[in-house]
């Protein structure tokens, strides 16, 4: 994954062919910025569809979860996917 794509001092611009993980590497840059005390209502993310922002709503608080309930280990793998030192 682009670390400077989840960099929250960076402005990204996202666009690639279907199936290249856009959804996953947005979902991603929104957790870290939500992590980096972001305030919710300050992100925006567009997407082409609702249906596509549906799945982006549902991914976040899916992995915004996984990451609330996960132990020491799993915390860390999780943590430095998104490119946050453990």
């Amino acid at each position: 994954m682009n670390r400077v794509a989840l960099d929250p001092s960076h402005s990204v611009l996202v666009s690639a062919s279907a199936g290249t993980g856009k959804t996953y590497l947005l979902v991603s840059r929104v957790l870290r910025l939500l992590l980096e005390g972001c305030p919710p209502e300050s992100i925006l993310a567009i997407t082409f569809t609702r249906k596509a922002a549906a799945e982006m709503r549902e991914r976040v608080l899916a992995r915004a979860r996984a990451l609330a309930l996960a132990d020491g280990p799993a915390l860390d793998v999780e943590l430095r996917a998104l490119g946050i030192a453990a």
